[in-house]
This record gives structure tokens, sequence and C-alpha cells, in this order.
């Protein structure tokens, strides 16, 4: 379950290994896990609070070796995955045995269980030695490929990545590696318990312990036998990962190399850690808890919601227009990055380019002269009936270019339209506050680059062919299969019909939803209300008084 994310990632390393910002968001991020998580382990007193943060640890360490394309990282990563599950699997079921049988997990009220619980001993201490590394357990396996793998970017010129990761994957190993001796000293061998020792409830039998002691016992011999196993194991879980097969050769000795060097080194400093850990606890209870990881932790949590909450209020807490410059602007800067700051062949779009026809130029005319007019226009039927000649001119532009079909959709939209904006406006009184304002050069920027936009999109659509057309299959199936010669038709009403369903289900909750805006009482009496306010501020005509010669 914890390692499901790490599996996600896993999974997409084939498509994102090659991009930097993969690599040292996986680097940065695991690298700092696995430091913090292998360090806090030493400081904790409960069982499972010590094996959480070693987990961690290892989840980070995972994190950091898929940032890694080297054939060392995948090894290190399948073999992790195993060996951490066959020691650390009967380490927390142990750790459950325990506080079951003595109704705590806390070290300080446990001393000399050796003697009492043996078997839940013997569980914990083959785990606690293949987590330190010992030889030749799997942990040991593993930690010699991870180590190896950091070792030989080092020998091979990338000294910063190189020398850093091995030095962070040697510290967290030897805080986990102390840690480890400590939950095992003093948890079975030491005599005394440092508060009032917990008595044993309930003795845990044979097949209790069973289960915890056949996975210790895989982890701590699996290592000498990995031949039978590795190519039907680990070789297709590198492969998915890499994206290539791969041919697998573990060895546990390959001499006195400067890798075997600091393994034997790392655990003799965890040793260290160990005989120093009453000091490091100290040390770490006199942290502030201000700096302490958790509230580092959650300090960053609330500072990504203050973060989320101010650009949500700044994106979406206006009106619908800047919410939708935002929107749109997005678009225009992904497709001027594509266009100018990219590989992309845009000389080939600006030579493809033919001189209109003059109709064409009447056409292009008459399309600006109507966008022009709706901007300018006083009043909104002006507006609509300007931009309703767009319309009329796109239709005559498909007659042109023999596309009738698309023409009477186009007209027969265009009409529904205009007759759909003239019976809303109608309904709604224009607004006598409306008129130009500071934020007219900012329309005139959103309305150059939509148009921009929208000309890229269109030219490179059609210029720029990335897969094989599919306009041959609609025009070959459209009479079997649509029973229809009318390719559009066709298209619209059988090959996309459920497209062409949800867009006229859309429009007609649109629809029902205006309708119900305009009936709505509560919107009659705001009406109401706003009518009574604005004739309020309108001043009275003023009366005359007529005398007619009665009181």
């Amino acid at each position: 379950m914890v390692k499901a994310g790490v599996f996600l990632l896993a999974r997409l390393h084939p498509a994102f290994s090659e991009l930097p910002m993969w690599f040292w968001t996986l680097f940065l991020v695991g690298g700092v896990t696995m430091v913090l998580g292998g360090v806090s382990s030493i400081r904790y007193t409960d069982m499972k609070a010590l094996l959480a943060y070693a987990t961690v640890a290892i989840l980070g360490t995972l994190v950091m070796l898929l940032a890694f394309r080297e054939k060392y990282a995948y090894e290190a990563f399948v073999v992790i995955v195993a060996a951490h599950a066959l020691y650390k699997a009967p380490l927390f079921l142990s750790a459950g045995i325990i506080d079951h049988a003595y109704g705590t997990r806390d070290l300080r009220k446990l001393a000399g269980l050796a003697r009492r619980v043996p078997l839940v001993m013997a569980t914990m201490a083959l785990a606690a030695l293949s987590m330190a590394g010992v030889p030749p357990t799997m942990g040991f396996l593993a930690k010699e490929l991870m180590l190896e793998n950091f070792y030989q970017l080092y020998e091979h010129g990338d000294l910063l990545v190189g020398g850093v990761s091995f030095l962070a994957a040697a510290l967290a190993a030897l805080f986990m590696a102390g840690a480890i001796l400590t939950l095992l000293w003093e948890a079975f061998f030491r005599r005394q318990s440092d508060e009032e020792a917990a008595p044993l409830h309930h003795a845990p039998a044979f097949w209790f312990v069973a289960p915890a002691l056949l996975l210790t016992v895989l982890g701590a011999v699996g290592a000498l036998f990995t031949g039978w196993y590795e190519n039907l194991l680990f070789a297709p879980a590198i492969a998915a990962i890499s994206g290539e097969s791969v041919t697998l050769g573990f060895k546990l000795w390959h001499g006195w190399t400067p890798v075997f060097v600091a393994s034997l080194a790392i655990l003799a400093l965890g040793i260290g850690v160990f005989l120093a850990r009453n000091v490091l606890r100290r040390a770490f209870a006199g942290v502030p808890a201000r700096v302490s990881s958790l509230a580092v932790y959650d300090a960053l949590i609330d500072l990504i919601y203050r973060f989320a909450f101010r650009l949500t209020t700044l994106i979406q807490g206006s009106p619908m227009a800047p919410q939708l410059s935002v929107t749109l602007l997005a678009g225009v800067a992904v497709m001027a990055y594509a266009l100018f700051f990219t590989n992309a062949e845009t000389s080939v779009v600006l030579d493809s380019l033919e001189i209109p026809s003059v109709t064409e130029w009447v056409f292009f005319a008459l399309a600006i002269f109507g966008a022009l007019t709706t901007v300018h226009a006083r009043s909104r039927l002006s507006a609509i009936i300007a931009i309703g000649v767009v319309g009329v001119t796109v239709t005559l532009f498909f007659v042109v270019f023999g596309a009738p079909d698309l023409a009477l959709t186009q007209l027969l939209i265009e009409v529904l339209t205009v007759i759909l904006l003239v019976l809303v406006f109608f309904r709604v009184r224009p607004d006598p506050q409306f008129g130009r304002d500071n934020r007219t050069p900012l329309r005139v920027f959103m309305a150059f680059a939509m148009g921009f936009f929208g000309f890229a999109v269109v030219m490179i659509n059609h210029l720029s062919q990335v897969g094989e057309s599919i306009s041959p299959y609609f025009i070959e199936n459209s009479l079997p299969f649509g029973k229809g010669a009318n390719v559009v038709n066709v298209i619209l009403v059988d090959f996309r019909g459920y497209d062409t369903m949800g867009e006229i289900t859309v429009l007609g909750v649109a629809a029902l939803g205006g309708y119900a805006l305009l009936r709505s009482p509560q919107l009659h009496a705001l009406r109401q209300r706003i009518n009574a306010v604005r004739n309020s501020r309108t001043p009275a005509p003023e009366q005359k008084v007529v005398e007619t010669g009665h009181d």
C-alpha cells in the first residue's frame, strides 16, 4: 500500500526519464526524504514509529533511484523493493505480536524479551540483520547495488550528483542500522528497562509467529540463491521500468571493492550510532518544535493551501471576463511557446500561404467590417445584426469552397443565434453604467491574442499532418456503413452520433436553464427592486397645482 506512489513513478519512468524536471524532482525529493527518514528513525521509542520512519527512508531511496537511467539503479530499485518487503513486513508483524503479548510497543517499558519470546526475537534479529545490510542478506545485496550505482556515477565524472547521492545514502543507511540495533537491544537483550517493565499477558504461539519467521528467513538467505529466480522475478520488473529487456547476474562477492569497504564502514558507523543513541535522542529532544520535520511539513502544507487560495481568488474570484482572459491567455502562451521557442517549422506554414482571390478579399473586408461594427455598435440590436453579418460571411466562404451542406448549417445556426440573442436581450435591460473604462486596452490585447491563437491553430492543423489522414476512411465507408452519400451528414449522425447527441443535449439544457432564469420569481423580484432603486434616484418632475375652488 505504501509503495503505490512509487509503483506509479516506476511505471511512468520510461515516458519521463529523459526530462531534466523528472530527474531533479525525484532526485531532490527522494534524497531529502531518504536522509530525513533515516536520521529521524533513531529518535523514537515506539517500535512502529521507528520502523515507519525507516520505511519513509526506503521510499525516499526508491524515488531517488527512479531519477536515474543506469542499470545499477534499476537493479537496486527492484532488489530494494523485495528486500524491504522481506524484512520490514516481519518487523512490523513482530511489533504487533509484542504489542499483543505485552500491551505496549514502547521500548522504554520492554527488556529481556529474548528469554520470554525467543521465536519473536529470532524473527526480528534476522530481519534486523537484513535491514542493517549485513552480508549475505537481501538487504546487503540491495545496499551494495544502490551504493554501486552512486559510485559509478562519481567514478564516471558526475562528481556532484554521484558524490552527494553516495554520502546521502550512506548517512541514511548508517542511521537505519543504528535504529534497528537500538530496537533489537532495548527490547530483547538488555536486562533492565528504562521504566516499569510491562508484564507478559499472552505468550505468542508458534503458528502466530510462523508467517513473520518464514518471511524473514527468505530475506536472510534469499541473496544466496538469486541465480534461481533473478531473471524470473527481477528482470521483467526492470524491463518495465527501463523499457528494454535485461539479463541479470547478481553476485554477493566482488572482492574488496570501494563499495564493499564503504558498506562495512557504514555498518561500523551504524554501531557507533547505536552506542550514541541516548545522546542523539537528547539532541533530537532539544530541537525546537517549530523546526521539527513534522512542523516543517505542516507549515509547507499550510503554505500550499494559502497559495492555492490566493491563486484561486486571483483567477476565479473576479467577474467572468477576467477569468476567461486568464484561461485564454494560458492557451495563447502555450501556442506562442510552441511556435517561437521550439523546433516547430513555422516557415512551412508561412511558405504554404497563397494569395487570396478578389472574392475572398471582399469576404475578408465584409467580415472585418462586421466585427468592427459589432464592437462600436451603440445598441444591442445593432451589435447583434453586425455579428450576424460576420456569420453570414463565413457561410459565403463555405459556398465558395464547395461545402453547401456546411453553408446551410452555418446559416441556420446564425439565424437561430440572432433570434435567441434578440429574445434574450429584449428581456434583459441594459446597464446604464456600462461604457468605456480603463480595461479597454486589455480587451483589445485579448482580441488580437485570441485572433492569433485561432489563426495559428487552424493553419498548423491544416498544414502539419501529424498522423495518417482519416478523411479517406469516412469517404470510403460513408455509403456502406452509414447508408448515406453525404459524408458530412453521415459523420455527424452515425460516426459521431454520440457527439452530436451530446451537443444537442447541452444546447437544450442551456436553453432550459436560460428560460428558467428569465422566468424565475427571484429574478423577477430582483429586477423590480433594481427598477425601484433606479426610479428612486431619478428626480420626479414638478407637478403643477391646479386650483379648483374646492378644499
